[in-house]
């Protein structure tokens, strides 16, 4: 058994998850390996590694099943079963799968709002990147962490909307997955980033020291999108609406009836609670850096020093 903790939670596992960081006694999930006889599963938009997810069940019961790979059954927002397709994948691609939309649905039940998007700490707060994929969330947050700033969240953010205007936000764990270009572009040393798993091309940052394990205020969210030119416009409060409810990160099957309208609610909330940024991102490095310095200055954060990354003028 090992002990770890993630988004505010201890997480006892069948499996070393070394991802993670070291955890307590007390078990909030429990990552068990197990045998699953599936219901029918149905195709998602889904895709990771060039592989569909299905899924099928109910919100409390929920299967996802990535062929190859394993099926995962979330249950009850306490229990992830994991049945892998066979013994001999490399634990580090399975850890990739079960720490993805698997163990999001377990949040998922628990209460959490959940977005496909990166969360970085900047001072006491938060600002969170949102976007399709290849919008640039993960490499936008190996900029902030080049400068110094910690990366809460690479893929997928988990925010509390318990307390009208104190959305709050939960640490996830200390990686970042990016392409090599990327290593390269930001100005980081390739041979000291590992892949993400023995033969893929994404290369992984994890800044394990200092980690923070307490949730954090959200100040802004700021949905990528592609452009000409760096532009950062404030959104009003129906397009910040509609363009949050596009980042749901899991299989939208579990956004039925009830389900649905809460979904909503909460994007509404969150459209309250926090400010929503759309940025027009010509996708290089200049446009980023220039985009780092901007949320500097909008947190009222100076400048971090003596980084090369940091120090355009």
């Amino acid at each position: 058994m090992f002990f770890y903790q993630a988004y505010g939670l201890n997480i006892h596992s069948d499996f070393p998850l070394p991802e993670l960081l070291p955890g307590g006694d007390k078990a909030d999930i429990y990552i068990q390996k197990g045998k699953l006889k599936p219901p029918p599963l149905e195709p998602t938009s889904i895709n990771r590694q060039g592989i569909e997810a299905l899924f099928g069940g109910t919100t409390q019961d929920a299967y996802l099943h990535w062929q190859g790979i394993a099926t995962l059954l979330a249950k009850d927002g306490k229990t992830l079963i994991v049945d892998p397709d066979s013994d001999d994948i490399q634990p580090q691609l399975l850890n990739l799968y079960i720490l993805s939309e698997a163990l999001g649905i377990i949040l998922y039940q628990k209460g959490f709002f959940l977005l496909h998007a990166s969360a970085i700490k900047i001072g006491e707060q938060v600002v969170i990147f949102a976007g399709t994929p290849g919008a640039g969330k993960s490499t936008t947050a190996a900029a902030f962490a080049k400068c110094g700033y910690t990366v809460l969240a690479d893929d997928m953010v988990a925010i509390s909307l318990d307390n009208p205007g104190k959305t709050i936000v939960y640490p996830a764990f200390p990686q970042i997955k990016i392409w090599q270009s990327a290593v390269k572009g930001l100005g980081y040393n390739p041979s000291l980033l590992p892949p993400l798993f023995p033969g893929s091309r994404k290369r992984v940052i994890r800044q394990k020291e200092n980690f923070p394990v307490d949730s954090f205020p959200l100040a802004h969210i700021f949905i990528l999108e592609e452009g000409a030119d760096l532009k950062i416009t404030k959104m009003d409060g129906t397009n910040a609406f509609f363009s949050l409810a596009r980042f749901f990160p899991l299989p939208s099957d579990l956004l039925q009836g009830t389900a649905l309208e809460r979904h909503f609610q909460q994007c509404v909330q969150l459209t309250e609670d926090v400010d929503i940024w759309k940025v027009e991102n010509p996708k290089n490095f200049e446009a980023l850096k220039k985009l780092v310095r901007w949320v500097e200055g909008e947190l009222g954060e100076d400048r971090v020093k003596d980084n090369v990354f940091c120090s355009i003028s």
